[in-house]
């Protein structure tokens, strides 16, 4: 038996942040019904501006039932409504205050099912100084600080974790209201902002703030802002990348014994006797001529035999792999993180593992992302107990496709 194999989820979501939460549930074992409009949700869309690349939606909406419903129509609204009664969990990702302009906000599906579990993603949370103010991942990492570099950098952010960690953080908001729920018997809303999930896992912004009393102190013993430390170009030979001859490796030697290592490997034992490296105050002052050091031996080898020496003495290693090399990573594929599922149309589609690894109950990868509307008569005649004719009016009146 699967954890969530008897919780029912109501997914109104669009794009990643939303998809990924309700992914993760469905993933071990929730009966998630994904409903989108009856021309799709955008992501879908943008998708089927390029042929085939509809595969891609198997990545975070696989394992769900698939609804296309115009949940704005009386209608519509009304079997929502319906399977809200008889669900747990309710997620949507759209701007607060928009399912709730048509009776389907928390109080309006809290009377109907009292303790259902609500929750909210959004850009900046249903509180605050705007919360009607769109987002997208770019906005949350931009507002949350995570993406200050320097004025000069425009390249947009190389990954979406606005999007990917607010789905994680909701999919744990979830799990952590149905223990409450079991204890206690109430549900709840729960309000996540994509902006305070960033901020939270900001090290750079809360590191600033919670030494802003003694920060003088800080700037004279270091030299600079303890932000500064590690994200500026300033490189660090205690922490960083280094060239190879092939790419570059990450290298880490922050205890006695690693940078002993480190320094003998690299042809330079003298930089442990030698004041201006004996620790990583000195180090942090020294920067630029440890790291040229350290760099001259780096530079006359690949990648691999860099980590193969620094491994073979315990020092914290790993090469900046390109998008080809970690789809190809050896450790991954035997932790089961490359998994393929089979589509109707598109066949097999190569899509991610699941990192929970549980010894009893572990999740699996059941079906792919739901063709748009593809389980309709299968939710309304199964959970709802719709006749054929009255799905065949609902199809007739454009209600569902």
């Amino acid at each position: 038996m699967q954890i969530l194999e008897d919780i029912k989820v109501i997914d109104i979501t669009q794009f990643i942040s939303g998809s990924r939460c309700t992914q993760i549930l469905a993933d071990m074992g929730a009966q998630v019904v994904k409903i989108e409009p009856p021309q799709g949700d955008t992501l879908r869309l943008i998708f089927s501006l390029i042929p085939g690349a509809e595969r891609d939606y198997s990545v975070f909406n696989r394992n769900k039932y698939g609804l296309a419903i115009d949940w704005k129509k009386p209608e519509g609204r009304e079997i929502i409504q319906k399977l809200s009664a008889n669900s747990d969990i309710f997620i949507h990702n759209l701007i607060p205050g928009t399912l709730d302009k048509h009776l389907l906000g928390y109080d309006h599906i809290k009377k109907i099912k009292p303790d259902i579990i609500y929750i909210s993603i959004s850009g900046f949370g249903s509180t605050g100084t705007n919360p009607e103010r769109g987002a997208f991942d770019i906005i949350a990492q931009a507002t949350s600080g995570q993406f200050w570099n320097d004025p000069e950098t425009l390249m947009p952010p190389a990954n979406y974790w606005a999007d990917m960690m607010s789905g994680a953080y909701g999919a744990n908001a979830a799990l952590l209201a149905l223990i409450h729920k079991m204890r206690s018997g109430q549900g709840q809303y729960i309000d996540i902002s994509m902006q305070d999930v960033l901020y939270f896992n900001n090290y750079r912004a809360m590191i600033n703030k919670a030494m802003e009393p003694i920060m003088e102190q800080v700037e004279t013993t270091l030299g600079r802002k303890p932000d500064d430390v590690l994200n500026s170009e300033d490189r660090m030979p205690f922490y960083g990348f280094f060239k190879s001859s092939d790419g570059k490796v990450a290298i880490v030697a922050l205890t006695q014994r690693q940078w002993k290592d480190l320094a003998e490997i690299t042809g330079h034992p003298e930089m442990v006797s030698d004041p201006k490296f004996s620790n990583l105050v000195a180090q942090i002052h020294s920067h630029n001529e440890a790291v040229s050091r350290i760099e001259q031996w780096t530079s006359g080898h690949t990648s691999r035999q860099i980590v193969s020496i620094l491994e073979s003495k315990k020092i914290p290693c790993g090469i900046a792999y390109t998008i080809d090399q970690v789809n190809a990573d050896e450790n991954l594929r035997q932790r089961g993180m490359f998994q393929k599922i089979n589509h109707d149309i598109h066949g097999d589609i190569d899509v991610p593992g699941i990192p929970y690894k549980f010894s009893i109950s572990p999740g699996t990868i059941r079906m792919p992302a739901p063709q748009l509307g593809q389980h309709n008569r299968f939710i309304l005649e199964n959970w709802l107990g719709y006749t054929p004719d009255e799905i065949k009016s609902l199809h007739d009146k454009q209600i569902i496709v």
